[in-house]
């Protein structure tokens, strides 16, 4: 059962990665940008499925780790504009509201590390 539920992820993975790549390829640097995170984070479930399922479980981690660490920056650049745009609009009542979900972020991280 295992094994189909895995085989079903691969599947998965791999038609997004195709649908990333292709989008990937026919957009500006902009559009480049905000496809790449989604592209290895894709990349990084087919590998960590794929290293799982050939029963791998330090590559499945080191998979794993990637995933993090790419939706982290990710939501680390959102944050980061969502405060460049607050001040330049000088909105700062948005602070507050991504002061909130910096701290929930930090706390998710600290708590994936375990």
């Amino acid at each position: 059962m295992k094994k189909i539920y895995i085989m079903k992820n691969i599947i998965g993975a791999a038609i997004v990665i195709i649908i990333l790549l292709w989008a990937f390829l026919k957009n500006m640097l902009i559009g480049k940008l905000m496809i790449l995170p989604f592209l290895v984070c894709a990349i990084s479930i087919l590998g960590g499925n794929i290293a799982i399922l050939i029963k791998k479980e330090k590559i499945a981690k080191v998979f794993n780790l990637i995933f993090k660490v790419s939706i982290f920056l990710y939501i680390l650049g959102i944050l980061s504009y969502t405060v460049y745009y607050a001040f330049v609009h000088r909105s700062y009542s948005l602070i507050i509201i991504v002061l909130i979900f910096v701290i929930l972020g930090l706390l998710t991280l600290k708590n994936s590390r375990k």
